[in-house]
């Protein structure tokens, strides 16, 4: 009994690597198409390859699961963090993608940027942005899909989906309060300026940034705005994930993010 169990035992582990043999052995033939095995998921806008290679997901951001302090990362979820991971998880986890990259093919964590589709075409990016999972994180010029992303929020943002379904308005001096959240912060604002790599907006009466990086200003100008004389002494309205960068920040990195009063 005990030398057959062996055997079975011999047979299951020979199978595992078999099987496991394969799979890489079927993405390594599928890069040239830019196919591959998702093998984990990070958070619900990055996941990791079978290959062991990371890809952040292109034109989208959703909320954190995990928070880092010193060294070491806890689990401490923004809102709707928990829900994109798992909507992600459901429809990639195991599963062959597809890879089609834009202008930039990695970022600076060496992580690869793309637009992941499944088997039945559908583009997860877009998917994540219409069910309100995730909202717009623009990068010039990895912008192709700009304009259909951009479409499919506004159009989750008007349905009231997900992160959109109970967002609040906040005053601009109160903004410090709602750090770690996808917020509508309200206000005037007092000056605006221009460093090498950035344009930053200040809100009256209130420590609130917007930041315009440089690289982003060529989808206002598209638009026909300039930050400068557009958007200096107005009353606006900015959608956006509140940060903490030595005070409440908010990533302006398209026009749709700003609506003017």
């Amino acid at each position: 009994m005990i030398k057959k169990a062996q055997i079975l035992l011999s047979i299951v582990v020979a199978t595992s690597f078999l099987t496991i043999g394969c799979e890489r052995d079927a993405d390594s033939a599928s890069s040239a198409k830019n196919e591959y095995f998702v093998k984990n998921i990070v958070d619900g806008d990055t996941l990791e390859l079978l290959n062991g290679k990371r890809v952040r997901y292109i034109g989208i951001d959703t909320p954190e699961t995990m928070k880092r302090k010193g060294g070491t990362w806890f689990f401490d979820p923004e809102e709707y963090g928990v829900e994109a991971k798992e909507y992600n998880r459901r429809r990639v986890s195991g599963k062959r993608v597809r890879l089609e990259f834009d202008v930039q093919k990695e970022d600076k964590f060496n992580r690869w940027l793309a637009y992941v589709y499944l088997e039945d075409g559908g583009m997860v990016n877009l998917e994540l942005v219409e069910q309100g999972y995730a909202s717009l994180y623009t990068f010039y010029p990895n912008v192709k899909y700009f304009d259909v992303l951009a479409e499919a929020q506004e159009e989750a943002y008007t349905a009231k989906r997900g992160l959109w379904e109970n967002i609040k308005v906040v005053d601009a001096e109160v903004a410090y309060l709602e750090v770690g959240k996808v917020r509508i912060v309200r206000g005037r604002i007092s000056g605006v300026y221009a460093s090498p790599n950035k344009i930053t907006l200040e809100f009256q009466d209130s420590r609130l940034t917007g930041i315009i990086y440089s690289g982003n200003i060529p989808l206002f100008t598209k638009k026909g705005i300039d930050p400068y004389k557009d958007y200096e002494g107005k009353e606006i309205e900015i959608v956006g994930k509140i940060r903490d960068r030595n005070g409440p920040q908010i990533i302006v990195d398209n026009p749709s993010q700003v609506i003017l009063s």
